[in-house]
């Protein structure tokens, strides 16, 4: 900006080098407005210009601009009073400057310099503004594209997504994990008798307990139908036992309520299984088997998935009773 400044008189110049200032301040704080600060001082003492008194007065223009702007203006706040008051703060550090530099004859370029400030104050914040909403867009749409519509959870896309990544971390790293897989008891029973829309119902709720009964190192998803599955962040067995035995018992406990004021009471099966107890990139057929194995077996209850395929290894939780893991 200072290198490619343009005169507004004999003896003044304008570059607008504090409007990064004011940027700086508004995207990254006080760390990115002081650095913007800094910056324009060490540019203007060392490679624009001989030392001299204009040189002070820039290094210090921009130093008392930061100081001033952090006072009205807070990172990430586009408010137009807010944005006008900073741009203000430039207008009469600026004149102060020149009123140094070249004493009363300052007055001549108020006229012009104002005007160039205004326009610059309204096209930044314009422009910044629009930024700001596309980027709020983008982002909406983007948890929008990895986002169930009917529960609120992550879609099959998302959770395929994030599974096969977690599988490959887990095949170099050693990052073990836990997976969950879980199913609505007779839930065609649902549709058939109180119509879709009342399946509907179900289904955002039960994703609302998945929600709450789910750790914050966890990643749920509706992985179709009435099929959810979690991954867990975590290597004890117990403690994935204890999230999957918490929605079994929530389900259990609670009162799906239709729209017509219906109260149902549902159950739902789970299978689970460690990424270490066994090939991880068989992990989730493994858990599907022992999720199946836990509905055939008389559903509401907890299987353990194998150590390999078409091998079974069940630990039974139902009606809140839990048994000790058994061999079929």
């Amino acid at each position: 900006m200072m290198e490619f400044s343009f005169p507004i008189g004999e003896n003044s110049v304008i570059d607008l080098r504090q409007t990064a200032i004011i940027i700086g301040v508004y995207v990254a704080g006080i760390p990115g407005g002081l650095a913007a600060s800094v910056i324009i001082a060490v540019f203007r003492f060392f490679l624009f210009g001989d030392f001299g008194l204009s040189s002070y007065v820039g290094a210090s223009n921009a130093l008392v601009t930061f100081l001033l702007v952090i006072l009205v203006l807070k990172k990430g706040q586009l408010e137009p009073k807010r944005w006008a008051l900073a741009f203000a703060v430039q207008v009469v550090v600026l004149l102060v400057s020149f009123y140094i530099m070249i004493g009363p004859s300052f007055v001549s370029i108020i006229p012009v310099y104002s005007v160039i400030i205004a326009g610059t104050a309204v096209f930044t914040f314009l422009m910044l503004r629009h930024l700001k909403n596309s980027n709020e867009l983008f982002a909406f749409m983007e948890d929008a594209a990895h986002r169930d519509f009917l529960t609120g959870l992550h879609n099959p896309r998302a959770f395929h997504m994030l599974y096969d990544r977690r599988v490959k971390r887990a095949q170099k790293h050693g990052e073990e994990f836990g997976l969950i897989l879980l199913d609505i008891d007779h839930f065609k029973r649902v549709n058939d008798t109180h119509g879709h829309p009342a399946g509907d119902i179900v289904l955002r709720q039960l994703g609302k307990i998945l929600t709450s009964c789910s750790p914050v190192d966890s990643y749920a998803a509706r992985n179709g139908g009435e099929e959810f599955a979690i991954v867990i962040d975590r290597h004890e067995e117990e403690s994935v036992v204890r999230v999957a035995e918490r929605i079994r018992s929530v389900v259990e406990g609670h009162a799906f309520v239709l729209d017509d004021g219906t109260r149902l009471e549902l159950t739902v099966s789970l299978g689970y299984g460690l990424s270490y107890a066994g090939a991880p990139r068989t992990l989730f057929r493994r858990v599907d088997d022992a999720l199946y194995r836990a509905k055939e077996s008389g559903r509401n209850r907890i299987c353990k998935a194998s150590n390999e395929l078409g091998r079974s290894n069940e630990a039974a939780s139902s009606a809140g009773r839990t048994d000790a893991p058994t061999s079929e």
